[in-house]
């Protein structure tokens, strides 16, 4: 690691130390159930982070942005499949035992979208073991590639390496420990892909991702856009990413977007969509920071607070924060997730997933009695 790299890696230590002693003082209007869920906290939900670097946006979000309740329930569902793979227990047995394990207490309680999917194919990435699976859903014809975000020390060691390289296109430059951790992953996802398409004939195609995950998400729709021979004729394809980092400089935005315009002009103006989703008190897409170069590749990102969804304006694109119009703000005690955070999303807690699949994964799933083991954790 570049000494810079190190030092500051160093002053965000300090940071975080000072920020989170902060937060303990700060006074929130709490119920007692969310009390016990921030107790519970284990994950880095980095408010520390958009406490030192994010910024506010100038444009103050109104009724006028607000999004469409069905643009909330459909993002809402592909939150599903994105946090689906920090799974420590295998995706395959996870859908396998959908119904059991959609029950109350159990890991997938309310990941309806999840029912009736088929596995393609799952893999893992050859550099750091980056989990990533494919997905199809008959309901809706998708094929869904979730590509998981850092869960290990590894993964997070690359997020550090934010020094650039250039980009196989030639066209800027990109967040190297991104690029590497995608490179290790690309022929598994390309074929994935494939044989999703060879065994299911979907109407599109989807990749998703959470934190690190949206940022190779987004390097993944690169070579799906710039490729004549993954995505056949007339493939509809989306990308939607959630607390994403920046990946890219400005030239590889420029690049991305070019490479949209082109597809939407062969497919039509519906054969892309794009959703970034930026959260209240999110650090994570604040970094790396845009006074080194780096840039989002969304132009109109969405910001969440508050269960609520707003489009926000492409001048105010590199800001991680929004001000909000008094009178769509929730009294503080009648929020549900009132810190906002990282790990809140699409009005779930991924911080509970989390606790869930690592007492699935203890009560060893495979061996007889299993569920009584697992109830012991949960109850």
């Amino acid at each position: 690691m570049p000494f810079i790299w190190l030092k500051l890696y160093m002053l965000f230590l300090g940071w975080f130390q000072n920020s989170k002693a902060k937060e303990r003082t700060q006074q929130y209007v709490l119920t007692d159930e969310q009390r016990k869920m921030y107790a519970a906290e284990k994950l880095e939900n980095f408010r520390w982070i958009s406490k030192l670097a994010a910024t506010y946006a100038n444009h103050e979000l109104s009724k006028a942005d607000l999004a469409s309740e069905d643009l909330y329930k459909q993002l809402a569902e592909l939150g599903q499949f994105a946090e689906l793979a920090y799974s420590a227990v295998s995706v395959a047995s996870l859908l396998q035992n959908f119904t059991t394990l959609s029950q109350p207490h159990y890991p997938l309680e309310g990941y309806e979208a999840l029912q009736g999917c088929i596995l393609v194919d799952a893999c893992r990435g050859t550099l750091a073991e980056l989990p990533a699976y494919v997905a199809y859903r008959p309901s809706l014809q998708q094929l869904v590639v979730s590509i998981a975000g850092t869960s290990s020390l590894l993964h997070a060691l690359h997020d550090l390496r934010a020094w650039k390289t250039k980009h196989d296109s030639g066209s800027g430059g990109v967040h190297s420990g991104f690029w590497f951790l995608y490179q290790g992953l690309k022929q598994s996802l390309v074929s994935g892909v494939r044989k999703g398409l060879a065994d299911h004939s979907p109407m599109e195609v989807v990749v998703t991702g959470h934190s690190m995950g949206g940022s190779i998400a987004y390097l993944f729709c690169i070579d799906l856009l710039s490729s004549d021979d993954i995505l056949p004729p007339n493939m509809k394809l989306t990308v939607a990413s959630f607390g994403a980092p920046r990946t890219g400089d400005k030239q590889l935005v420029q690049y991305f977007r070019n490479l949209v315009t082109i597809f939407l002009g062969k497919w039509g103006v519906n054969s892309f969509q794009e959703y970034s989703v930026k959260g209240y008190n999110d650090g994570v897409p604040a970094l790396p920071p845009f006074t080194i170069g780096y840039r989002h590749f969304c132009l109109e990102p969405i910001y969440t607070i508050e269960g609520k969804l707003f489009r926000t304006p492409a001048s105010d694109c590199e800001h991680a924060l929004f001000h909000v119009q008094s009178e769509l703000q929730t009294m503080e005690n009648l929020r549900v997730f009132p810190k906002g955070g990282h790990n809140y999303y699409n009005g779930r807690d991924l911080e509970r997933f989390a606790r869930r699949i690592n007492w699935l994964d203890k009560s060893k799933p495979s061996e007889e009695g299993w569920e009584d083991r697992y109830m012991s954790f949960a109850i």
